[in-house]
């Protein structure tokens, strides 16, 4: 039987598919083809570890050299799958399997999973949650047809990820002076109403369009509030009536927007009217610090789950949808550089703090000090709780520890 080759459009640094002491590349079981960042980015960091027979390393930003350097090797080798997990290769993945016949997600498919006004609008049309008021924003005009007495706006990216280029206006001349700074050709920028309420996230494995796991988290900071010294992470939410309400608007989403095979992440407001109101969906695994929660907690891990399905290969959700032995729930909390003096815990600390793994991520930051985006930490901690409440005061007492 000829063994499955797959191309491996990687925009993580290599090291980040070594999971505790285990590689999530499938690459006893098929061939792969991988192009990634040059070296500088972390590329083929821990690449000696584990090698690949093919590797291309490309800039970070040269998209075209990226789609070169794809095309050549799928005319040149008999490559049968497309494998991505980060947001900025999944678009370019479904753009070669459209190009080239292959399975998987399909760049139109992809594109409503990309770009923001495209997905609110497949949404909107569908009833299949409630949509901001939202339009796209290619020129200053466009800023004119917004209707300005409802208060507070957010203009940002139409194809972003992790948070950035994301502001936050209050009237039509701060968004003037906003707008006067962007490059507002290409249709990459939307403007939408500013919705007030908790942020939620919602992560699923859906298969032949059946979601055959779904988990739901709760923020514990708004993404886009990501600054120098400042803390984010999640919480795990269980089963009851919020539960089951976010679920239920997942799965009208998904249906809508017709993903059929992959992992999804979702975000949403809980309003203060106790609405659910539709953030974003990206169709690729949850990042930073949710697949180690979701791993801790259910017992798979979600980026080698995207991995296989890209790749044709079974998978396996641990014990989903019950939590592994032992119960209770889990969360993280993560700490952005740029606070000044150095922090950490003692590692004989964390276990009894309920930390069941720490991350450290060695090139954080900016290099002046500054956040590049939501996920930039510095150090992240998984915690695991016998409950919520537990778990919480678990998270307290790592955030006071850290900072002593």
């Amino acid at each position: 039987m000829t063994k499955t080759t797959a191309l491996f459009i990687n925009n993580h640094p290599y090291a980040n598919f070594d999971r505790g002491g285990t590689h999530i590349l499938p690459s006893s079981e098929i061939g792969i083809h991988m192009v990634a960042r040059q070296r500088v980015h972390g590329g083929v960091s821990g690449f000696a570890d584990h090698p690949l027979d093919h590797v291309a390393l490309c800039d970070a930003d040269e998209e075209d050299r990226w789609r070169e350097i794809c095309e050549w090797t799928l005319r040149n080798h008999p490559i049968s799958r497309v494998i991505a997990v980060h947001e900025r290769a999944v678009l370019l993945a479904a753009e070669m399997r459209s190009k080239f016949g292959l399975a998987g997600m399909d760049l139109e498919t992809a594109t409503r999973f990309r770009d923001k006004v495209r997905m609110k609008e497949t949404v909107r049309s569908a009833g299949a949650a409630a949509v901001p008021d939202f339009a796209a924003l290619d020129s200053v005009e466009d800023l004119e047809r917004v209707d300005w007495s409802t208060g507070r706006k957010v203009i940002k990216s139409r194809w972003g990820l992790a948070a950035k280029d994301l502001y936050i206006v209050e009237s039509l001349e701060e968004a003037r002076r906003i707008v006067g700074g962007l490059d507002l050709s290409g249709s990459h920028y939307e403007v939408e109403e500013f919705v007030r309420g908790q942020i939620y996230h919602c992560d699923s494995v859906v298969l032949d369009g059946r979601i055959v796991f779904r988990s739901v988290g709760k923020y514990l900071a708004d993404p886009a509030s990501y600054s120098p010294g400042s803390i984010f992470g999640t919480v795990l939410v269980g089963e009851g009536e919020l539960h089951r309400r976010i679920t239920a608007l997942n799965a009208e989403v998904l249906a809508a927007l017709g993903i059929q095979d992959g992992t999804t992440h979702l975000e949403l407001f809980h309003t203060e009217a106790d609405e659910l109101v539709f953030c974003e969906v990206a169709g690729r695994p949850p990042g930073g610090t949710i697949p180690p929660v979701i791993q801790a907690q259910y017992g798979f891990n979600i980026v080698e789950t995207q991995i296989r399905i890209d790749a044709g290969l079974d998978i396996s959700l641990g014990s989903a949808p019950e939590p592994v032995d032992g119960g209770g729930t889990s969360g993280f909390i993560a700490f952005y550089p740029g606070s000044g003096d150095a922090q950490g815990i003692d590692a004989d600390r964390l276990a009894a703090l309920g930390v069941v793994e720490h991350i450290t991520h060695s090139g954080a930051g900016n290099g002046r000090g500054g956040v590049r985006h939501s996920t930039d930490f510095l150090d992240s901690y998984v915690v695991r709780a016998p409950d919520d409440e537990a778990l919480l005061h678990r998270i307290a007492r790592v955030k006071d520890e850290y900072r002593r």
